[in-house]
Order: C-alpha cells, then structure tokens, then sequence
C-alpha cells in the first residue's frame, strides 16, 4: 500500500509540475510575441498580460523573469499609443499601491511632460505642470539614480521651467520647418522606441548616390570568364 499511495503521490506532483510548466511556457510565449510586435513598432494592446503570470516567473532570475515585466511591457505600449493619461493616473495620488518599479515611473514622467504644454499662453499654468514634472523626474532618480535619460529629462526640464518663468510671455516657440519627406513605406512618421528615423541628408540630391547590389550566386556563374587586361611583360 505505502509503495502504491508514494506512486500516487508521487505521479500527481508530476501531473501538477507538468501544468505549471505548459502555462509558463504558454506565458512566455505570449510575452514573447508581444515584445517582438513592440519592437517591430507595431503598438498592440495587451489586455491582461499579468494576469495568467504563474509563481515560477515572478522568481527573480534566472529561474523566473522577476516581477513587474508584464508592468513595464504595458506602460511602453501606453506611452507609444500617447495614452498619456493612463501613466500620470498610475503615479496620481490615492490611486493605489504605489509604484516602484524605475522604468514604469519614468515612463509615467515622460507622459506628464507630453501633457504639460509648455508653449501654452498660461504661463503660470505651464510653469505648475512643469513643476510636477520635475518632481516626477526627481521620484524616479530616487528609485534609480543611475538611470541617465531621467538625469537628463530632469535637468532639460528644470532649464524650461526657468526659461518660462524667466520670459516674460512664456515660451517663445520657434516657427516648424517644413517638414522632410518620408521615405519609409513601413515606419511610422517620427520618433519611434528606436529612436528617430533616419533619411538621406538635408539638401542633397539622390541622384549622386548610387546603390550597389551584390550579384546573386547564378549570375556570378555566368560571369567565370576573367576580365581583359593588359598583357604582362616578362621581366629579365
């Protein structure tokens, strides 16, 4: 009996890891799919990725993928579709828990000053968004003081703020250049997470540009004959 009861056990708690690992399978897969559509910049919603989360990824690594990835995933994909508000409300007071995942806050900063309108007439108005702007930026150097591009928000925008209040009709913004054309047929127009787009430069013509395709593997067969060059004279 006790051999056949440790079979039972024993085959039950197979059973069961077996499970836990299907769906944690299952969950990377989907959070790996969602990542790679992240970074192909194709910006999809991702409705209750943490939810089917099992014990085994939120183990720190290596074992798991640690806690807060599915967080982070949602709150890029928030920002690049410009859900602006969805990020300040997560860092709003009496909105919850609150967070303390670096990358999250910083996302949420970088919302509060695509919303903070510092070109408005409001000048007094400008200069209390940027200022909770600034202490949003300061709350993310206080989780991670390593992280340079919110070292660098910061002090951009402590020097808008007091150029603002230092002008005496707020910010003057400068007239927009036409814009260049876009040559992409599959990116979007902009910045993007990979940063802005690159193109041909400003003024020059294409014409002067010439692309070089290497010939494919049939068409160097064709070509085995060597070229015709001058006749080498012997030497002595």
């Amino acid at each position: 009996m006790k051999t056949i009861a440790g079979g039972l056990i024993l085959a039950a708690l197979l059973v069961a890891g077996g499970m836990l690992s299907m769906q944690e399978s299952r969950h990377v897969r989907r959070l790996a799919e969602a990542q790679q559509r992240l970074a192909t910049l194709k910006y999809t919603d991702e409705q209750g990725l943490a939810t089917d989360a099992t014990l085994i990824e939120r183990l720190p690594a290596p074992i798991g993928l640690g806690q807060g990835v599915e967080a982070r995933h949602e709150a890029t994909v928030s920002y690049w579709l410009a859900r602006y508000t969805s990020l300040t409300d997560m860092t709003a007071p009496g909105s919850g828990a609150p967070i303390q995942d670096p990358q999250v806050l910083f996302l949420a900063a970088n919302a509060a000053f695509r919303t903070s309108a510092p070109q408005s007439e409001d000048k007094k108005g400008a200069i209390s968004r940027l200022d909770a702007v600034v202490q949003a930026y300061a709350d993310v150097l206080r989780h991670d003081p390593n992280l340079l591009d919110a070292a660098y928000n910061y002090e951009y925008v402590v020097k808008l703020r007091d150029q603002i209040a230092k002008g005496p009709k707020g910010l003057k913004v400068n007239p927009k250049k036409a814009g260049r054309e876009d040559f992409s047929v599959d990116l979007p127009i902009g910045p993007t997470i990979h940063g802005n787009p690159g193109g041909p430069p400003e003024g020059e013509s294409m014409g002067d540009f010439k692309t070089v395709t290497p010939m494919r593997y049939d068409e160097r067969e064709e070509q085995m004959d060597p070229g015709r060059g001058q006749k080498i004279q012997r030497k002595g």
